[in-house]
C-alpha cells in the first residue's frame, strides 16, 4: 500500500467535500485521509495525518480566496498543493502561483483531470507551470514581478525561505552526502533527512538535490567556499 496517494479536502461546503470525495473513491490507488470545513481543522488533520496532497477551496470562512494555500504551503512544504475554485480566474490562477500551489482548476474538473492532478503533484510536478504559459497575461504579470523584485519571487511561498535545519542538511548534501550520513552526523533518521530534503525541493520548486543547492548558492544561502560538490 506504499504507492496509496493520501489525499486531505479542505472546503467550507458539504457538497464540495462529498463531490470530491465520490470521485476519489473510484481510484483505488488514491485514499482521502479526512475531509476539513475550515483551513484551521485542516491544519490539524494535516499534522495527524500527513497526506501526499491537499486540495484546498477558496471560499474558506477563516482563510478565504488562496490563503490556506499559502498557510498550507508554509506550515507543510513537503504536501503538495491544488488549489480548487468554484470558477477559474487569470486573477486567481497568479494568486495561485504566488501561494506556491502544484495546480489550479475549477471544481467542475472534469474527474480524470482532477486524478491526474493529483498523480502528478504528488510525484512532484509543478503542473501550475504548464497552466501558466497557457495564460499569457498571467505569465506576463509574473515575469513582471520577477523583473520588479530584488529578490525575484520571494514573497511567494514557492520560494520561502529554508529553516535553519533544512540549511543544515543542505550543505551536507552539498558536501555529496547520502542521506544515510546525513542522519548519522546530526543524530537523525535517513528518513527524517528524506523529508527533510523532500521539503527542500518543494520550496525550491527544483527537481532534484543538485538543483537546489545551485539554487541556494545564486541566493546566497550556501558560499562557494563551503565545501560543494555538485
Amino acid at each position: 500500500m506504499s504507492d496509496t496517494i493520501r489525499v486531505l479536502i479542505v472546503g467550507r461546503e458539504a457538497l464540495f467535500r462529498k463531490g470530491l470525495k465520490s470521485i476519489l473513491d473510484t481510484d483505488s490507488s488514491i485514499e482521502v485521509v479526512g475531509m476539513a470545513a475550515s483551513a484551521d481543522e485542516g491544519y490539524l488533520i494535516a499534522d495527524d495525518e500527513m497526506p501526499d496532497v491537499v486540495l484546498v477551496g477558496t471560499t474558506l470562512t477563516d482563510a478565504p480566496n488562496v490563503s490556506a494555500a499559502s498557510q498550507f504551503r508554509t506550515r507543510f512544504p513537503a504536501i503538495a498543493t491544488i488549489v480548487v475554485s468554484p470558477q477559474e480566474s487569470e486573477d486567481e490562477l497568479f494568486a495561485a502561483i504566488r501561494a506556491g500551489a502544484s495546480a489550479y482548476c475549477a471544481q467542475d474538473v472534469a474527474e480524470e483531470r482532477i486524478i491526474s492532478l493529483i498523480r502528478r503533484t504528488k510525484n512532484g510536478e509543478w503542473v501550475i507551470n504548464e497552466q501558466l504559459l497557457e495564460k499569457p497575461y498571467v505569465a506576463s504579470r509574473v515575469l513582471e514581478q520577477f523583473r520588479s523584485s530584488s529578490d525575484s519571487l520571494g514573497p511567494t511561498q514557492a520560494y520561502a525561505p529554508l529553516t535553519d535545519r533544512e540549511l543544515q542538511i543542505l550543505k551536507l548534501v552539498s558536501e555529496g552526502k547520502t542521506n544515510a550520513a546525513i542522519g548519522y552526523e546530526l543524530g537523525i533518521s535517513a528518513q527524517t533527512v528524506k523529508n527533510h530534503v523532500t521539503s527542500i525541493l518543494r520550496k525550491l520548486a527544483v527537481n532534484d538535490r543538485t538543483q537546489a543547492v545551485v539554487m541556494a548558492l545564486k541566493r546566497g544561502w550556501l558560499s562557494i567556499d563551503d565545501d560543494v560538490k555538485v
